[in-house]
């Protein structure tokens, strides 16, 4: 997989792709102890995505997923991983 398909975020850190900005807001775990990650993403407009490890996501005509969470409860050392499952028709 090519790297312009994956993304690594880390606490306070926002990358890019070439359409969009990702950022972590929040990690937390749920009532029934599921594990929550609110993705920010910037593309046409900033939105907001409450995601559970595996689901996807819409980013202006892609579809991205949340593949890794890793290190977390940690405050500052994890790392969550985003995979692009379908990019734009050329």
């Amino acid at each position: 997989m090519r790297s312009a398909d994956t993304i690594h975020l880390w606490h306070g850190i926002q990358r890019n792709s070439e359409k969009a900005s990702f950022s972590v807001g929040d990690i937390y775990r749920e009532s029934d102890a599921s594990v929550r990650v609110r993705l920010v993403t910037v593309a046409a407009e900033e939105c907001s995505h409450i995601l559970r490890l595996g689901e996807t996501f819409p980013v202006g005509d892609e579809t991205w997923q949340l593949a890794e969470l890793t290190d977390w409860p940690s405050e500052d050392d994890w790392t969550v991983v985003l995979r692009r499952v379908t990019a734009t028709s050329a």
